[in-house]
């Protein structure tokens, strides 16, 4: 297979990468702004793809297929999207509406489940049976590779780790229920949670440290402020590390893989939660397991999910 694209739908900006082979020839990204609906995604990456195969002088037809990531529940084979919380989309048809605009067949993927297959063909899985992948960003997703072959699922919904639940009748998640682990570590709801707090001006700490910009609050503003030993800061961080470290150690224990990678933005900006999963699954896995597993962060990191995507269009190929 000569040229090969690969897209990464994500809750605010889009990724596409052109390859030929296993080179990438040129990446772009573009804003996703959704706005709630599939129409303006499918018009807005339709039309760069077009631009991107224009400047390379590539037909569509050279494309056999065009391989998307995108974060959320959601059925590989019909295209259709149950639940995507971050794009605020629920009960919508994207997949045959992006393959009458672009005219070309796509493969569609959860986005984890794409980063998953990505690092285990090129990154931090290379060489490896079993895998593993765990991203948090604005939300948490998982991918399982499971003797080279990856699991997606009788719906498409395998690696739903971040809607697992942590707390019985905990904190609500955008996905509508209580206490899942994205609900307590995921970037986003770690971020709103801390928002509130400091308009409610219970966190004059945090306040001081974005001069009263609430926009700037991050999970890095979260990490520091909880190390200075704000409270507020301090409960919302030490439930984000349990909850990773628990979520990490019971799936090291439930599926015994070689390597656990760790990605998503919320681990690059907090690289020392990799030390704090460590030592949880140490101590809460079977033994056996976790003296196997090699837990390591992504090699690929930002471009995980449009690699895998692709290379999932070449998997598809072969059938």
């Amino acid at each position: 297979m000569k040229f090969r694209v690969g897209i990464d739908i994500g809750a605010t900006k889009t990724k596409i990468l052109l390859l030929k082979g296993e080179e990438i020839v040129e990446k772009l990204q573009i804003p996703t702004e959704s706005y709630w609906k599939v129409e303006p995604i499918v018009e807005r990456a339709s039309r760069a793809v077009e631009e991107l195969l224009a400047r390379h002088k590539i037909k569509k037809a050279q494309l056999p297929m065009i391989g998307v990531g995108l974060a959320g529940q959601l059925d590989p084979e019909s295209g259709y999207v149950d639940n995507s919380p971050n794009l605020k989309w629920y009960g919508l048809q994207f997949g045959k509406k992006f393959e009458k605009r672009i005219g070309v067949k796509i493969r569609l993927a959860n986005d984890v489940n794409a980063a998953a297959w990505g690092e285990f063909i090129y990154g931090a899985g290379k060489g490896y049976k079993n895998l593993v992948a765990v991203f948090v960003g604005s939300g948490i997703g998982g991918g399982i590779v499971c003797n080279g072959r990856l699991v997606e699922g009788a719906t498409g919904t395998a690696g739903e780790v971040g809607h697992m639940i942590f707390r019985p009748n905990g904190i609500k998640c955008d996905c509508g229920k209580r206490g899942c682990y994205e609900a307590y570590a995921g970037g986003v709801p770690m971020e709103n949670r801390m928002r509130k707090a400091v308009k409610a001006g219970k966190s004059p700490m945090v306040y001081e440290m974005v001069k009263g910009d609430l926009s700037k609050i991050n999970t890095r503003t979260i990490a520091d402020a909880a190390r200075k030993g704000d409270p507020v800061a301090k409960k919302i961080w030490e439930e984000a590390e349990l909850g990773l470290g628990m979520l990490c150690a019971n799936l090291i224990s439930m599926l015994n893989p070689d390597v656990l990678v760790l990605g998503g933005g919320v681990i690059k900006g907090n690289p020392s939660l990799v030390k704090v999963i460590r030592s949880y699954v140490k101590k809460m896995a079977v033994e056996l397991s976790a003296k196997k597993a090699k837990i390591v962060k992504s090699n690929l990191m930002g471009d995980a999910v449009a690699l895998g995507a692709s290379a999932l269009v070449e998997l598809e190929m072969r059938r």
